[in-house]
């Protein structure tokens, strides 16, 4: 299975391609590390979870780590430290 099928999907369904590819890269990996699959199974089978997610309403994915964080700046952190 292709990056370009995750992001094809994601583009249909409207909803952010950069989540949807970390998220499957992330399924995947967890498949084939976890699960003893090879890499296009576990590929396939990632994409999968992401269209069953897709289909009963469910996916609610959005990152909330350092991409979608606000900076605070160095001023502002040492007043609240201080």
């Amino acid at each position: 299975m292709s990056r370009a099928a995750v992001v094809e999907l994601a583009e249909q369904a409207g909803v952010d391609v950069a989540d949807v590819v970390e998220y499957w890269e992330e399924r995947a990996a967890v498949r084939e590390i976890d699960g003893g699959q090879d890499r296009a199974v576990a590929e396939r089978g990632a994409l999968e979870d992401i269209r069953e997610l897709m289909a009963i309403g469910t996916w609610t994915f959005s990152r909330k780590g350092p991409r979608s964080a606000t900076p605070v700046s160095a001023t502002k952190r040492d007043r609240d430290l201080g």
